[in-house]
């Protein structure tokens, strides 16, 4: 209901009658006071004027499920959306609702995370209000091993939504770092629930700093108002991100991965470059030369072998 309130509130140029909406949402005035009151109380600015109803001076940038729907216009991501103001981890939700059956393209938001995951095991910074912390549930008609894929197009997804928001160039460090200016900016996670030989979900974790102040950084880290200098607005990010994801998903879906990895190449901070790549089992040093169709990282080290890694922290030389 709260949807359907807000969008009639956007949608209007000036004030609405508390009368209109009764009877357009088939509830009653009280119905409509009650649930304008919940809507200031989550941060928007109504305005009452008796004889002429409501009108929306302000709306707060928070990830809210009818914020986030306003003008999306997508077909199948951010149907259904999930908003908590504190989660452990958007991806442990989107996990959850994955088993149960979610349908795909449901998007899980939150205000801040108290055990955001990023790769290996690793942690992810989730200051209340400042970030960007969601995930995505894909149903993909792929095998267990075709899933890295997915995690190359979000990248390429992520970088020109903020590219089109923000107007900064975030380049793609392999496999799933977003850096601006060599310092990383967006974190991108992919789990999955398989049999054998079939995917049965794929949870995609964006975490992004967007207005995040340096003393609330990592080491190594940026923000996009750390490097534009202005705050941006979330929610509007967030619609660019499941609009562009979307568009790279059904182009995946129809034109097959070689369209994504050439796009993820043109943006890639990684090949090219004089590289260490290491993992648990060795540190090989070399040239990102390429990536192949599983989005494999293929390193000539410095012997001269063509060596293939689907996972490991890179550390670029020159």
């Amino acid at each position: 209901m709260l949807d359907k309130i807000i969008h009639f509130l956007k949608n209007t140029d000036g004030y609405i009658s508390g009368e209109e909406i009764s009877e357009a949402l088939n509830i009653s005035r009280a119905g409509i006071w009650k649930h304008m009151q919940e809507l200031r109380s989550q941060g928007y600015d109504i305005v009452a004027v008796p004889h002429l109803g409501y009108k929306l001076e302000s709306s707060p940038d928070k990830p809210f499920s009818h914020e986030i729907k306003h003008n999306l216009h997508t077909k199948i991501l951010g149907k259904k959306i999930f908003y908590f103001d504190t989660v452990f981890s958007t991806m442990d939700e989107a996990f959850r609702l994955g088993m149960e059956g979610a349908e795909e393209g449901t998007v899980i938001c939150a205000e801040s995370q108290t055990k955001g995951r990023g790769r290996l095991g690793r942690s992810w910074s989730s200051p209340k209000g400042k970030g960007i912390y969601m995930s995505v549930i894909l149903r993909p008609r792929l095998s267990p091993t075709e899933v890295s894929q997915l995690t190359l197009l979000a990248a390429v997804a992520a970088a020109e939504a903020i590219q089109k928001v923000s107007g900064l160039s975030a380049m793609i460090k392999w496999p799933n770092d977003l850096l601006i200016g060599g310092k990383k900016v967006v974190g991108i996670l992919t789990e999955l629930s398989a049999e054998t030989d079939r995917v049965k979900f794929v949870a995609i974790g964006i975490g992004i700093n967007v207005n995040t102040p340096v003393n609330q950084l990592p080491p190594h880290a940026t923000s996009l108002k750390n490097e534009a200098d202005k705050n941006f607005s979330r929610v509007e990010l967030i619609r660019e991100i499941l609009r562009s994801l979307e568009e790279w998903y059904l182009r995946f879906q129809e034109e097959g991965p070689a369209v994504v990895m050439m796009r993820w190449k043109e943006l890639s901070s990684t090949l090219g470059k004089h590289i260490k790549i290491s993992d648990p089992n060795q540190t090989i040093e070399g040239k990102a030369i390429d990536i192949d169709d599983d989005g494999g990282l293929l390193i000539r080290s410095d012997s001269g072998i063509v060596v293939k890694k689907m996972s490991g922290d890179v550390v670029q030389i020159s």
